[in-house]
């Protein structure tokens, strides 16, 4: 079992249901999570925290995700997986996604508990040391439509 490091996930979307959805959800799944509810305030939590993981919206008002992300490489913050939780982004706003930086991508709606079971594995994975893979995952209606693993080592 991971230490408490690898337990800690960090969950950033402006919408306060799907914040407290996910936040409900991974705590069952015995994690601990931080919330926030912009991009201004997950980076304020990054610079202060270690996170196994975070669930990052995207595409958010003010501070979106994609500054978010580029604070982590700017700041040389610490590199947890990111798994973005997205609504109908295209193809075209995937493919500019730094494969580095995102480990995973989930469209909305998603079942929350198969949400938690991503989340969980990447901690795993993340307690073992580097983090080498990249997950995408495609959810509809609780229904995995793609998922793969692409091993970046």
């Amino acid at each position: 079992m991971p230490n408490e490091t690898y337990r800690r996930i960090l969950v950033v979307d402006d919408d306060d249901d799907v914040r407290r959805i996910l936040s409900s959800a991974l705590t069952t799944s015995g994690l601990t999570v931080d919330t926030a509810g912009g991009g201004k305030e997950a980076i304020d939590l990054l610079r202060e925290n270690s996170y196994a993981v975070v669930l990052l919206d995207l595409l958010m008002p003010g501070v979106d995700g994609f500054s978010v992300i580029d604070a982590m490489r700017a700041e040389s913050m610490q590199s947890p997986p990111v798994v973005l939780v997205i609504t109908g982004a295209d193809r075209s706003v995937v493919d500019r996604l730094d494969p580095q930086r995102i480990h995973g991508v989930v469209r909305k709606p998603f079942e929350p508990e198969e949400l938690a079971s991503l989340v969980l594995a990447c901690s795993e994975i993340k307690s073992r040391g580097t983090f080498g893979t990249m997950a995408i995952a495609t959810m509809i209606s609780g229904a995995p439509l793609l998922a793969w693993l692409v091993n970046r080592s």
